[in-house]
């Protein structure tokens, strides 16, 4: 049995570790190399399509930004309004024609910012000695004596066998689990920037409306970025919350019964996969927030 219960508690932290490998790789992974590039490429031709609407849509908007000027501005100001506008279009005119290439840069700057981050070690999670002692200590079986004292023993043995076991099985659970959600998210982390820059073109085309609607465009930009950057929030994310937990919680187990330290024992190792996979789920909200 105590071997059956070493090997469950293993097999949870080495799935934990491979998983978390992976993720980290797809943290460090850019949009553009995704894949070999295919998704990458994908997403281009169809920026390619999109594009073509981006100078009749900034020509409208710039139309209803010259109305709105005449309407709202006083005879001596429209002439400099006219400029204005003329002048933010044929800027938003050259954004347009080389949007592509800046939003490469983009993600050139976000990655660089994940790969250092990325750089450092600590995030991996091991079986500590202290915890294959207190299974051995907890799963020894008395030498036969029939007494009151070595039944009670004994019979605390085997509820020690069966909680180290069901725990072994529920921690294996929530590692694959919270390792699961964690790797999804690391997709997610390539695929969303993917998602919204074929509508670059567009984004850009509404800043010739003026300073109301150009506002769609800032926001546009500050979404993309929080997206390539989310990739370094989730490595933090890990990073921190394998340091904090291995380090913050720990149980004092040197005077609790062997049922306690059974439960506490599984319910300490149990803490740090969960509270890492909700600070990584909720790392879109903390980058919005940010940006």
């Amino acid at each position: 049995m105590t071997d059956i219960v070493k090997a469950l508690y293993n097999c949870a932290f080495t799935i934990w570790n491979t998983l978390i490998e992976l993720a980290m790789t797809l943290f460090t992974t850019s949009p553009k190399t995704a894949g070999a590039g295919s998704p990458y490429q994908t997403v281009h031709s169809l920026y390619n399509a999109i594009s073509d609407a981006t100078v009749p849509i900034a020509t409208v908007f710039f139309i209803i930004a010259i109305y709105k000027s005449v309407i709202s501005a006083p005879p001596g100001q429209q002439a400099m309004r006219f400029l204005q506008d003329a002048l933010r279009y044929c800027i938003i005119l050259y954004i347009a024609a080389n949007m592509w290439k800046i939003m490469g840069y983009i993600i050139d700057f976000s990655d660089g910012i994940t790969a250092k981050i990325t750089a450092t070690s600590g995030y991996t999670l091991t079986v500590s000695g202290d915890m294959e002692k207190i299974i051995d200590s907890c799963l020894k079986f008395p030498a036969f004596e029939l007494s009151g004292e070595w039944v009670e023993q004994f019979w605390t043995t085997i509820g020690c066998s069966l909680l180290f076991l069901i725990g072994g099985i529920v921690l294996l659970f929530i590692m694959v689990a919270s390792c699961l959600s964690i790797v999804s998210s690391a997709f997610q982390r390539i695929l969303k920037p993917l998602m919204i820059l074929p509508f670059a073109g567009i984004a850009i085309a509404l800043g010739a409306g003026g300073h109301d609607i150009s506002r769609s465009l800032v926001s546009y930009i500050k979404t993309f970025f929080g997206f390539c950057i989310s990739g370094a929030m989730m490595v933090i994310a890990i990073k921190c919350g394998v340091s904090l937990c291995t380090n913050f919680v720990s149980f004092d187990l040197s005077s609790s019964s062997d049922i306690a330290k059974c439960i506490l024992i599984t319910v300490q190792m149990s803490i740090t996969p969960i509270v890492i996979a909700g600070l990584v789920k909720g790392s879109d909200a903390m980058i919005a927030r940010m940006f």
